[in-house]
């Protein structure tokens, strides 16, 4: 296994500070059948709040797949645009060549023009008129020779133009053709990811309608709750300690996240090597004759490539969750899902969703990745599930496909953007929910 040294990334993620024993929620008390409505109640409250949940992380998995529809319209249009620049650079090639042959052209009809004005020019006869002797001769016919040469060397250069601008004009047109063939190819592929991206925000919508339903019957329970309590005082009571149990859970949780998240945040500082700072002489110091020495400098440790990617991870615990959000530079804004995103108002957030926290964090290691979990899946080797290590992607997926993605941390802990309402984490690996049986290890 690969021997990684992780103590200092995972000290506060994986050890996480103890939190407050909070005592547990009392049970329902009172007397008579307020006491047993109560307790049926709460019971329901939780049944309800579970189903949320699971209905929450169902939309979620339907955006992820909107995600791909998304990565696919816009690497549809990344190729095309590629396939358009090289077909213009083509064509500027075949056109230089072109007019070079055009020059080549011109050249030789001004010569064949001047031949037909001077015909006699080249003949013997005219080359031996009005000589001074054979030496005279020699030199004319030598000349007359030289001219001949250069205007055959002008000709195969103008034959040579010609074929090369036609070749290029030919790799030009196909080049073009080339361009047109992807425009097409990416416009039925933008087609295909609309049409994927409707379907995921219709399912969005549909589990949105379901949210709301098992919202109102939660309301109800709730304030039906708080009708029994406001006329019991023993109730009354026992909802405040609950309340405050809860309340010193989340903020213990809160502070765990704010150690690790700024612990995360200072390791990567270190990392980053720092140009050398040097210190102004201030001269000999007195009575010595003999100059100061140059403060010592710390030189910056390497940082580990695994450390990296975790401590980026960690770097952003307590992010909020944002459909959409996240590239390689931190926390982006959101967009709109049409359903659920939107009732959160992830549209108008900073943060990250689970794949969007990948591209973050592998970014920092120059790993560039696709803004879909299921791209990510394929992004590099994959290992079976048991061989887990820290820095290895964790994917699960259902009948649809891969819908979330979280990095695996160790000690069976993973750093993930869950969800719509929650924020960036660290939880147990849960193995028992669709996880898949290999992991994906780009370190």
């Amino acid at each position: 296994m690969r021997a990684v040294v992780l103590t200092g990334v995972l000290l506060l993620a994986l050890a996480t500070p103890a939190l407050a024993q909070a005592p547990p929620p009392p049970p329902p008390g009172g007397t008579g059948g307020a006491a047993s409505e109560v307790g049926r109640l709460v019971g329901q409250l939780s049944t309800l709040s579970t189903q949320l949940d699971d209905l929450a992380a169902t939309a979620g998995h339907r955006r992820e797949l909107a995600n791909r529809a998304v990565a696919d319209e816009s690497s549809a249009q990344a190729r095309v645009d590629r396939t358009r620049a090289a077909a213009a650079t083509t064509r500027q090639d075949a056109d230089r060549v072109a007019g070079e042959a055009e020059q080549a052209r011109a050249r030789v009809d001004a010569w064949v023009a001047a031949q037909f004005q001077q015909a006699d020019s080249s003949s013997v006869v005219a080359a031996l008129a009005g000589t001074n002797g054979p030496d005279d001769v020699a030199e004319r016919l030598q000349l007359q020779g030289l001219v001949a040469d250069e205007q055959t060397a002008a000709l195969d250069g103008y034959e040579r133009m010609r074929v090369d601008a036609a070749n290029a004009d030919s790799r030009a047109r196909q080049a073009a053709a080339d361009a047109q063939a992807a425009a097409d190819t990416a416009r039925s592929a933008a087609d295909a990811a609309r049409t994927q991206l409707a379907a995921a925000q219709s399912a969005v919508v549909a589990t949105q309608q379901r949210i709301a339903g098992v919202t109102a019957q939660r309301d109800a329970a709730r304030a039906r709750l708080a009708t029994l309590e406001a006329s019991d005082a023993t109730l009354a009571a026992q909802r405040q300690r609950a309340e405050a149990a809860e309340a010193a859970r989340t903020q213990a949780q809160a502070a765990a996240d704010a150690a690790a998240r700024t612990a995360a945040q200072q390791r990567l500082a270190r990392a980053v090597p720092k140009p050398a700072v040097t210190t102004p002489d201030p001269g000999p110091p007195s009575g010595t004759g003999q100059p100061a020495p140059d403060a010592p400098t710390a030189p910056a440790a390497p940082a580990d490539p695994v450390e990296v990617v975790i401590d980026r991870a960690l770097s952003e615990l307590g992010t909020t969750y944002a459909w959409g959000g996240g590239n390689g530079q931190g926390p982006t804004r959101g967009i709109r899902d049409g359903g659920v995103a939107d009732a959160f108002g992830d549209f108008d957030r900073i943060g990250f969703d689970c794949s969007g926290l990948m591209v973050y964090a592998f970014a920092g290691v120059g790993k560039q990745l696709p803004h879909y979990s299921g791209y990510q899946a394929d992004a590099g080797p994959k290992f079976p599930l048991a061989q887990r290590q820290p820095g290895d992607m964790l994917f699960w997926a259902d009948g649809e496909g891969i819908h979330h993605v979280a990095l695996y941390l160790g000690d069976d802990k993973m750093v993930e953007a869950p969800e719509s309402g929650k924020v960036v984490r660290v939880v147990p690996v849960r193995f028992d929910d669709g996880i898949l049986p290999t992991v994906t290890r780009l370190l």
